[in-house]
């Protein structure tokens, strides 16, 4: 094996143990091969190889980044869920559940409800004044 690869090899090997779950690593690691690639500039055939090589780890790259976020998701939605069983209104908890987690509009919430969309919001913004918990954004 040529140095180029063995030395890429490394920080694939590395990458792939230590970057799981820690988004912050994964510049470090495109950082790395940018060196790899200017210790080899000089070289067009082997600066070729290492431009494919690269390719192919940023494409891994990206799925374990796409892996690490939906990760995060359905541990943020679990939270979510177990909050909601908390709540003893139902009609809190489907308000909660169409607006937080179906990310639905407040039209769509009033109509699901059969109610003005207002009503919905008021209900809404009202839970979290009571129970003094930080509101969402107005936008969201």
């Amino acid at each position: 094996m040529k140095e180029w690869q063995l030395k890429i090899q490394a920080v694939y090997l590395n990458s792939k143990q230590h970057m799981k779950n820690i988004p912050e690593d994964w510049e470090k690691v495109f950082e790395s091969f940018n060196k790899i690639l200017k210790d080899y500039n000089n070289d067009p055939l082997v600066n070729d190889e290492i431009q494919k090589a690269i390719i192919q780890l940023e494409e891994y790259l990206r799925e374990v980044m796409l892996n690490y976020a939906l990760r995060k998701l359905q541990r943020e939605r679990r939270k979510f869920e177990e909050f909601l069983e908390t709540i003893d209104d139902s009609e809190m908890r489907l308000i909660l559940r169409l607006r937080c987690i179906n990310n639905m509009g407040w039209s769509d919430i009033g109509e699901e409800l059969n109610m003005d969309r207002r009503t919905a919001s008021r209900k809404f913004y009202k839970f979290f004044r009571e129970q003094k918990l930080p509101t969402m954004p107005v936008d969201m």
